[in-house]
């Protein structure tokens, strides 16, 4: 007692306290109590807690204790803690923490109940400063004590304890998380969970979930995926484990979606789950297993697999194909719809998979299995199996169809399947989800649209319209939309309004997306254009163009029916895609062809950028280069959208006449379509392809293509494609001359439409559908309503119909089945609607006039000849001659249109007309205007060969109304050339680029096209086309009509009126049966196998000419006589086919004063000789004139053309004109008996007045000094500028009379600057003698730029022709091998060009189409001037004539540096150059009449 009342008298110093209790010889242990009791003494005596710095050395002591003496020590320690808490209260937290210590000290002293009781209190007292803890985070000391108590917690196994200094940790972590210690944090709520983990009882399952999903989204935030993944896997475990009876009780009986949402928790922290094992996957192996019982793991991996699949990450692909080995490992075949169920999850991803085959065969086996009905386990889920089934077949079906393995037996199945399951009342209950169920219908109905399988799909669709219908608006609307569309491409739009007015009712729905209506617009447009209500699309397309230029405000349609506009989208690609390519089908419609193409190729970029975007997304790749697989599903709707922007662009360049871009456009439509059906046969492509190569003449192809349509099953399913195949067909056996079969083709066409119409699908309520269809009737200002009429329910098989008859009618009149041809047009006059098909019914029933007459005209006793007559315009003075007179005076003719006429008027007299002259005249005045009425529209949206068509018919007809003297000639001479020439070079236009993605249409492009004229104006077509002809050139046209026996020559010279000829190419024959045909057929074929045998030797020219003596001389023989045969060739074509008439295309001599006595002449000349111009006397004496004919002045011009008689012999040819002149007379009236007259003394008399003539004639005469030939694309492959007659003058040849405008708009007047030239010189490097010619001189050319003897670059070629006036080319073909056509013809301006290699002006013949080729390239350029071969030459032979050409045009003297004053050497224009040349030729036809002039005869600017 003496020692612990000094004790209470001393300060606590440690130091102290041990100098004063050593001497009294205590023991260890003793001083460490009497410390203690000393500590409190002084604690309490002055209320301050004492330095305890060495307290804890001086109570934890070491060495062995005697229990007691512990105990004792213990006891003390808790008297202390008790005296600090009372004492001081909230400062007491350092002594009561180093009390902790002291405890920790002695852990293995649990055992004594004494210090477990006092180490409880202890600890106790240190978790009510644990709120300090948080607060002073940031002291190391702190976290020590924390620390300690968590340990202490551990060794007493307090929960209570425990738990709560485990959720100190937790808010600890919070704290230093928000202060962005995120390491520190998550190492906190790491020992949290480790401390709540070993203090686990089922009440702290939620919160011990709650921390183990903070951490794990720590770590993932951290980027520490395998702890993340790790605690996931506990949190899983835990949770599961929760809830396992319950889980296993539903997972027996429910879907996975059900399980998903009784179960959200777990759904949270599975998704998370799966989220961290796609991480960890890219760089390890990651094992999905869980410490769980069989059932309940099999449902967590499949809850993991739907995950996985719902992500649709590349990266998943791995990780799927090892579950799905687990799930099998785990379920076997005690689970049989389960483990369906897991296979069918993860089908949608393995169709876009390399791993297919594998795919294939379990989803062969699932279904295999299920078929059985035993399903063991799994009996309480046997109501999903036949879901699952049909699941499984429809994949199998994808598969498949990727794999190439042909099985249509399985789609069909698939779709019965789903057919039978979806018309259960009770469907809810039997799918294994519903979101799943709606997918697979709408991959079903996107699989058999991608497949053709048209009547296939809407059956799916009408499937899934029933299942959302109340349930899902957008869905809804989207499924009638897709209904919509699939009705109309089988051309039932009465079905098709149908659905677009229950779209229009749904899309009002507040939470529609403006994405949703922007597609339902664009399908109404669409159903407009198709059923020809262009007015109301174009107004629809205004709508989204403003809604597009002002985004904020709401648009209100144009017109009294207010139309209010929701969001309308134009942002996504998608959208804006089908947008560019529903205004091109709409202003394809109104003839606006260039700004059609433009949003045509405006889709096609929008949806190629589309499709490489989905593809870079689906193969997980960001490279430029992703390799595009359109047979995965994601791809099958832009792929398809791209096809068919492919195939508008295709018909569009078809319509325009553009053989070449046609091609290139269907091919790859075909490609891209059959990429995407793969084994089936993408029909509808291949019989596109195939009936424009019946229509380009390559009947080979087309067979081929057409042959393969035929063996696709599809078209069973789609009358419209097999509609179409059957018209191709019938083009192609038209084509082919086999007439039978070509109309058995349009009867079975026209049975397959009518078997259509009749087909169930037309609408079901015709009340409703006519109030639906005028729902989509266009109301505007001034104009009423007009509703639907009942035939607008298949308006658009109507239309194909039409054309149908109207083809159908071409052949009845080709045989003279007047009543039948007459029947079949009054039937499609009915069903033509629309201005197009009004233009072709007009041209159809113009025809059939037409042909009628002629017949009539054939059993004529006058007109019977006429066939065989040459026919001209003018051919008779306006003031004689009998027939009707025509009402107009006027050169403009109108073609007003007369829209409320009955069809019976127009046609149903024929059979009763009688056969005078009188009701002749009046069946070709009305097939006139027949085409006249909508000429004006069809020059507009009719195709170019349509346009051809038409114009060439109009032609004929008035030219037989000026041959039977039934029209004014003045008023039509010009108007018969218009029609002819007008109609030609019409694919001579420049290509266009895509339009601008975010453009639209101006308004008034669509109003335009239709508020043309009505009125032909004649006098702009002299004024445009033909004055502005240099004076003393004239312009010669020909062209041969479609029946291949006449040809039409025209020639034109300003201020001059066009003179038109018909001239039957046979007509010797009709008076001489001693004279051999020649027919155009003969001509073509000759020519052909003189150019085919001509390139064969010009090309093995170089192996031969090195060869033996005698090879040598076989060689020249062959080609010496394919010279004389082509010599022979021409003359014979201008003897049989012009003849006397050879003059129209010369340039001779005429005087108007000495024409004037020739006429005067010839006229005392026919009253000589013709009994009609003979004065008779009747019985009373009276003096009776026969009414004579007064002969044009163009007539007598042809006898002056035929030249001097004096100098050349031209009976015969005199003998053409005066059978000419006599069947011009008879035709109006006078008519002699030719056999009757002295023909020869006819002759004689002619020609003495004709060297009368030339007699009188003086040299200072006009004379034509350069002639231009027009020659349309059946003519072009003759040279004809070495006929007997032109060989020797100034020529050149162009497409058309536009193109020759064009030219002389731009370079009249203008000279070639010598100074600006270029020459690519043997870029092949093998043409060394025409190199060595040349170079020499081409060097010294001044400031001229060369490329020999290498290739040159596009870029370099490109510059070349648009930088300089002059470009010489020597090498082989036309360079095509160095510069593509796209790029020439993109030039906005090119040079005057010499292409001098083989074949190097050659242009290709293709049907109905216009020739292509390198001349049309450079003319599309704007090439004024281009000299190139017809065919292959020789290179000596042609280096010849280049060499003395271009010394006879001056360009040697003129272009050389060396030339210090003007050349006084005789120069010629290009054209007398290259005549003059063309004889220095060895070869002077085959080689000599190779090179031709294209464009005008542009003369060099002499430089001084």
């Amino acid at each position: 007692m003496a020692v612990e009342s000094e004790l209470r008298t001393v300060q606590v110093q440690p130091a102290f306290f041990a100098e004063k209790a050593q001497p009294y010889g205590l023991s260890i242990f003793n001083r460490a109590v009497h410390f203690v009791t000393y500590t409190r003494t002084v604690m309490e005596s002055r209320k301050i807690l004492p330095n305890i710095d060495d307290f804890l050395p001086r109570v934890m002591l070491g060495g062995p204790l005697v229990q007691s003496d512990f105990e004792r020590l213990v006891a003390d320690i808790d008297l202390l803690r008790r005296s600090s808490s009372r004492v001081l209260g909230q400062n007491s937290q350092d002594l009561v923490f180093a009390l902790l210590s002291f405890i920790l000290h002695y852990k293995a002293q649990t055992s004594s109940p004494i210090f477990k009781k006092v180490a409880t209190r202890i600890l106790e007292n240190c978790i009510t400063f644990t709120k300090c803890i948080v607060q002073n985070i940031d002291d190391p000391s702190v976290i020590k004590h924390l620390h300690n108590c968590a340990e202490a917690s551990i060794i007493l196994e307090d929960a209570k304890c425990g738990i709560y200094i485990a959720n100190t940790y937790y808010n600890c972590g919070i704290s230093l998380w928000r202060t962005s210690r995120k390491a520190d944090a998550v190492s906190m709520w790491r020992t949290s969970v480790e401390l709540h983990r070993h203090f686990l009882s089922s009440e702290d399952f939620p919160t011990l979930l709650k921390k183990l999903e903070r951490l794990a989204i720590a770590d993932i935030e951290l980027k520490n995926f395998m702890e993340a993944s790790t605690t996931l896997s506990e949190a899983i475990s835990i949770a599961v484990q929760e809830v396992a009876d319950n889980l296993t009780v539903v997972t027996s009986v429910a879907s996975l979606s059900v399980i998903a949402s009784k179960f959200p928790e777990i759904d949270r922290l599975l998704t998370m789950y799966v989220n961290v094992s796609v991480r960890c996957c890219e760089n390890s192996r990651f094992a999905f297993r869980f410490d769980l019982e069989v059932a309940c793991e099999g449902i967590i991996l499949e809850w993991i697999l739907r995950i996985l699949v719902a992500s649709r990450k590349v990266a998943t692909h791995r990780l799927i194909e090892a579950l799905i080995g687990l799930l099998y490992e785990i379920y076997g075949d005690r689970y049989p719809i389960r483990y369906a169920r897991a296979v069918v999850s993860v089908l949608p991803l393995a169709v876009e998979n390399n791993n297919k085959e594998q795919a294939l065969k379990t989803a062969e086996n699932v279904v295999k299995r299920l078929q059985e009905r035993d399903y063991q386990e799994d009996t309480g889920l046997a109501k999903y199996a036949e879901d699952l089934t049909a699941s499984c077949s429809l994949y199998i079906s994808i598969l498949e169809y990727q794999l190439q393995v042909p099985n249509s037996v399985v789609i069909s199945y698939s779709v019965k399947l789903w057919q039978e399951l979806t018309e259960r009342p009770n469907l809810e209950d039997i799918i294994v989800d519903r979101d799943i169920l709606l997918s697979n219908l709408q991959m079903l109905s996107d699989f058999l649209n991608l497949r053709g399988n048209v009547k296939s799909q809407i059956l799916i669709l009408q499937c899934l319209q029933k299942i959302v219908d109340g349930a899902s608006p957008q869905l809804y609307l989207q499924c009638n939309i897709a209904l919509a569309k699939a009705y109309l491409g089988l051309g039932y739009s009465g079905r098709a309004a149908e659905y677009l007015k229950l779209s229009q009712k749904v899309s009002k729905s507040s939470d529609m997306s403006a994405d949703d209506v922007t597609m339902l617009y664009l399908a109404e447009i669409e159903y407009l254009v198709s059923v020809g209500n262009f007015e109301r699309a174009q107004e629809k397309i205004a709508i989204i163009g403003k809604n597009y230029k002002q985004q904020d405000e709401d648009f209100t349609d144009v017109g009294s029916e207010s139309e209010k506009v929701p969001n309308i989208s134009t942002s996504k690609p998608d959208i804006l895609a089908a947008m560019h390519y529903t205004i091109s089908l709409l202003l394809m419609e109104y003839g606006c062809h260039n700004e059609a193409l433009s949003y045509a190729k405006a889709s096609i970029k929008a949806y190629n950028s589309l499709i490489f975007q989905k593809s870079r997304r689906l193969s997980g790749k960001e490279r430029a280069s992703v390799e595009l697989d359109y047979s995965l599903p994601d791809m099958w709707s832009c792929a398809l959208c791209l096809v068919r922007s492919h195939a508008q662009v295709a018909m569009i360049y078809d319509h325009q006449g553009l053989v070449r871009e046609t091609e290139f456009y269907l091919v790859e439509a075909l490609k891209l379509s059959q990429s995407l059906r793969r084994h089936t046969s993408p029909s509808y492509y291949q019989i596109a392809l195939g009936d424009f190569y019946s229509r380009s003449g390559n009947l080979t192809k087309a067979k081929d293509l057409l042959s393969a349509a035929i063996r696709d099953d599809t078209l069973v399913e789609n009358h419209m494609h097999k509609t179409q195949l059957e018209t191709a067909l019938s083009k192609y056996f038209q084509e082919s001359s086999a007439e039978e079969q070509e109309y058995e083709r349009y009867a079975a066409a026209e049975s397959t439409l009518l078997a259509a119409i009749a087909s169930p699908q037309k609408s079901r309520n015709s009340e409703a559908l006519e109030d639906m269809l005028s729902q989509l009737t266009i109301t505007t200002t001034k104009k009423s309503k007009l509703k639907a009429k009942p035939r607008d329910e298949f308006f658009y098989i109507n239309r194909i119909r039409a054309t149908i008859l109207r083809l159908k009618s071409r052949y009845f009149v080709c045989h003279e089945e007047w009543q039948e041809a007459e029947a079949v047009l009054q039937d499609s006059a009915l069903l033509s609607t629309v201005p197009r098909d009004r233009a072709l019914q007009n041209m159809a029933e113009s025809h059939l006039h037409f042909i009628f007459a002629g017949s009539l005209l054939q059993s004529d006793p006058v007109f019977t000849v006429l066939q065989d007559s040459a026919i001209s315009i003018p051919n008779v003075s306006k003031t004689t001659g009998k027939g009707t007179k025509d009402s107009s005076s006027s050169t403009a003719i109108s073609g007003a249109q007369t829209r409320g006429r009955k069809i019976k008027s127009s046609t149903s007299s024929l059979s009763a007309t009688k056969k005078d002259l009188a009701d002749v005249q009046k069946i070709l005045g009305r097939a006139r205007q027949l085409v006249l009425e909508s000429y004006f529209v069809a020059s507009k949206i009719c195709s170019a060969y349509e346009k051809q068509t038409i114009s060439n018919h109009l032609g004929q007809v008035l030219l037989l109304q000026s041959a039977i003297g039934s029209m004014k000639d003045d008023a039509y001479c010009p108007a018969a050339n218009y029609f002819f020439e007008l109609s030609k070079g019409l694919s001579l236009v420049k290509d266009v680029s895509a339009a601008d993605q975010t453009s639209f249409p101006a308004d008034d492009i669509f109003d335009s096209n239709f508020s043309h004229s009505k009125v032909l104006d004649l006098n702009a077509f002299q004024k445009e086309y033909v004055d502005i002809i240099p004076h003393r050139w004239a312009a010669v046209s020909i062209s041969l009509l479609e029946d291949s026996e006449h040809l039409i020559v025209s020639r034109f010279q300003a201020n001059e009126s066009p003179f038109l000829l018909r001239l039957p190419l046979n007509r010797h024959c009709s008076r001489d049966a001693d004279e051999d045909s020649f027919s155009f057929s003969d001509a073509l074929s000759e020519m052909q196998n003189i150019i085919s045998k001509s390139n064969e030797t010009a090309q093995a020219s170089r192996s031969i000419l090195n060869g033996a003596k005698a090879q040598k001389q076989q060689w020249w023989a062959e080609r010496r006589s394919l010279d004389m045969n082509l010599k022979e060739l021409l003359a014979n074509m201008e003897y049989s086919w012009l003849g006397g008439f050879k003059g129209i295309l010369s340039g001779n001599i005429r005087n108007r004063d000495l024409l004037s006595k020739f006429s005067s002449s010839f006229i005392m000349i026919l009253k000589k000789h013709l009994p009609t111009r003979r004065t008779l006397r009747t019985r009373q004496g009276s003096r009776l004139k026969t009414p004579e004919v007064k002969i044009d002045p163009r007539v007598f011009e042809l006898f002056i053309s035929l030249g001097d008689p004096a100098e050349t012999d031209n009976t015969e040819m005199l003998e053409d004109l005066i059978y000419f002149v006599l069947d011009i007379l008879q035709f109006h009236g006078e008519c002699n008996a030719y056999d009757e007259l002295d023909m020869d003394q006819i002759v004689v008399d002619i020609q003495e007045i004709l060297r009368s003539y030339y007699e009188s004639l003086e040299d200072d005469d006009d004379k034509v000094e350069h002639i231009v030939l027009i020659l349309d694309k059946t003519v072009h492959m003759f040279p004809w500028e070495s006929l007997p007659c032109l060989r020797g003058l100034s020529i050149s040849r162009l497409p058309s009379l536009s193109s020759l405008r064009s030219i002389l708009q731009n370079y009249r007047g203008q000279k070639i600057n010598v100074e600006k030239g270029a020459y690519i010189l043997n870029p092949s490097t093998d043409l060394v003698n025409t190199q060595n010619l040349f170079q020499s001189q081409f060097d010294s050319f001044d400031g001229w730029s060369g490329i020999v003897a290498r290739s040159p670059s596009e870029a370099e070629f490109r510059s070349i022709l648009s930088s300089n006036d002059i470009v010489l080319y020597f090498g082989h073909g036309g360079g095509e091998q160095y510069i593509r056509p796209s790029q020439i013809k993109s030039l906005d301006k090119c040079a005057a060009t010499f292409l001098l290699g083989c074949s190097s002006g050659a242009l290709h013949s293709s049907g109905t189409f216009e020739p292509w080729g390198t001349p049309m390239n450079y003319l599309i350029a704007g090439c004024p001037l281009l000299v190139a071969n017809l065919w292959d030459v020789t290179d000596k032979d042609i280096d010849k004539f280049s060499h003395e050409m271009f010394q006879l045009w001056g360009l040697y003297d003129l272009a050389s540096r060396v030339t210090t004053k003007k050349v006084t050497a005789e120069t010629y224009t290009i054209g007398d150059a290259m005549a003059k040349a063309r004889d220095i030729c060895n070869l002077k036809y085959l080689n000599g009449a190779a090179p031709v002039l294209y464009g005008i005869p542009l003369d060099l600017m002499n430089k001084i």
